[in-house]
């Protein structure tokens, strides 16, 4: 028992810590005890003080399990980072591969001249599935979300807009509970075309996430009455509900830039690309009738990444328009995301300076690859059309799927 203590001092992951602290009456909290080993006054809350002051469950008890007990490693961008797609939809209307450039290949269409302002709205679905590690639980969630936003054409080289944008997201985590997150966001962004099939895109937002988590948490005890005799399982303390509210702010920038190479009415070209994503998650307190309710200190999250790939697209002139289908495929990697320490003591430790622990995240994967399908349709009367569908491969922990819908009018 003894090296097993020694082991829980150098937990790196949050069930080990639980194990460590509340096993054996909570002797390694540190608690003052009266003669019979109950805890004095004012030290604990009820759940807490109630759980350590009773007797082990005892002799031969080895937690193997706290469930639940990753969730709250990962409140930290629980919404996931996908790339706003639908902006560079938008901005691609400057460039050479893009509906409007097509319309002029199709004269037949007699489309109308296209205004210096448009105004667009769009429609996103995300699915997203974590797989479960030591550090983290798994888990599976959908979210729903709108954009709406307005840019305008500066002269025949550049354009530059502002969109609203909003992500509602819920989600099961699969060693018991749920979560959900609310995203209201800004984005500015702008488009320059300095030589012909050439484009620089640039972006920024910033999103106040809303994250309300319920994980259900218990240790988990394999007793063994007697040599030889079968063990058998206990749940101590049983499973409970421990729910937290709390907000997230994160920033994010991209710069895009790439070439095209027409052949006829097909395009290919290299796309390059950096991101950076910082995201400052405030402090919170877990509540619920058990102890092992956490209070979680403050945390910070900063990603650094580049993207690779290339791009083909095809102008195809039709009845009443032109649709311009395009295939992407990026190999994204991670400089900066690296695997956290994050601090928090239990939330029922009501002494002035309580026992703090901390436990890691996952470590980074630092490689994965992005393909995305798309379709632009362009309208006569200055109206036209977008889908894409877009998923990750080779992420270790992430596997992201999106779709994305939307209109767009040209104002004249």
């Amino acid at each position: 028992m003894a090296s097993l203590l020694a082991a829980g001092a150098r937990a790196q992951t949050l069930d080990q810590q639980y194990y460590f602290y509340l096993i054996n009456r909570c002797e390694q909290l540190g608690f003052a005890r009266d003669v019979n080993q109950v805890l004095l006054p004012g030290q604990a809350g009820p759940y807490l003080d109630a759980f350590c002051s009773r007797p082990t469950s005892g002799a031969g008890g080895i937690s193997t399990a706290a469930l639940g007990g990753g969730a709250a490693a990962e409140e930290l961008g629980a919404a996931g980072e996908p790339r706003e797609r639908a902006l560079e939809r938008r901005r691609n209307r400057l460039h050479s591969a893009t509906p409007e450039a097509a319309a002029d290949e199709a004269p037949e269409t007699e489309l109308a001249q296209f205004g210096a302002t448009s105004i667009f709205l769009g429609f996103d679905y995300l699915h997203e599935r974590q797989v479960a590690t030591d550090y983290e639980a798994g888990r599976r969630s959908d979210g729903y979300g709108g954009l709406l936003g307005a840019d305008r054409r500066l002269g025949e080289t550049a354009l530059v807009g502002v969109a609203l944008r909003y992500l509602h997201q819920t989600g099961h985590i699969d060693s018991g509970g749920d979560f959900t997150v609310n995203a209201p966001g800004l984005r500015v962004y702008g488009s320059w075309l300095p030589l012909d099939g050439l484009f620089v895109d640039a972006a920024v937002g910033f999103d106040r996430k809303g994250l309300d988590t319920r994980r259900i948490v218990s240790l988990r005890n394999v007793i063994t009455p007697s040599p030889g005799a079968p063990p058998f399982i206990v749940y101590d303390p049983p499973p409970t509900p421990a729910q937290s509210s709390t907000h997230e702010r994160d920033v994010s920038g991209e710069l895009r830039a790439g070439y095209d190479f027409p052949s006829g009415r097909v395009s290919l070209g290299p796309r390059v690309a950096v991101t950076y994503a910082h995201a400052q998650l405030d402090a919170y307190l877990e509540t619920g009738p058990t102890p092992m309710t956490l209070a979680l200190d403050p945390q910070t999250r900063s990603s650094l990444r580049s993207l690779l790939g290339l791009q083909a697209s095809a102008a195809l002139p039709a009845r009443t328009g032109v649709l311009v289908p395009q295939l992407n495929a990026d190999w994204v990697h991670e400089y900066r995301d690296d695997q956290r320490l994050i601090s928090a003591h239990f939330a029922e430790d009501l002494r002035p300076v309580p026992v703090t622990f901390q436990f890691r995240n996952n470590p980074p994967d630092r490689d994965w690859f992005v393909v995305r399908l798309s379709v632009a349709a362009v309208f006569p009367h200055g109206a036209s059309a977008f889908a894409a569908i877009e998923r990750t491969a080779g992420n270790a922990y992430i596997e992201r799927f999106q779709a994305n819908v939307g209109l767009r009018w040209e104002l004249h």
